[in-house]
């Protein structure tokens, strides 16, 4: 984290050299703040992981019959 160190004079801050890099510290909100998630935000997450789910397994289906015919014309 950067200290800002600096003096007041007439009005006019004189910083110390390399105090003007600003830093922008994320923080959470106090305990009195309340937080808006907007509405049908989890809805749109549920499809888009059933869709992924959905793919899976359709490619796990496709490489299980694929491992399986490959394994039945190795056999023979």
């Amino acid at each position: 984290m950067l200290a800002v160190t600096g003096t007041e004079n007439n009005g006019v801050i004189a910083e110390a050299p390399g105090a003007g890099i600003e830093s922008t510290v994320a923080t959470s909100p106090g305990p009195g703040t309340t937080t808006t998630v907007a509405r049908g935000e989890r809805e749109d997450l549920t499809v888009f992981f059933s869709i992924g789910i959905v793919i899976d397994v359709i490619l796990l289906t496709a490489f299980l019959v694929w491992a399986v015919g490959q394994w039945r014309k190795a056999k023979k």
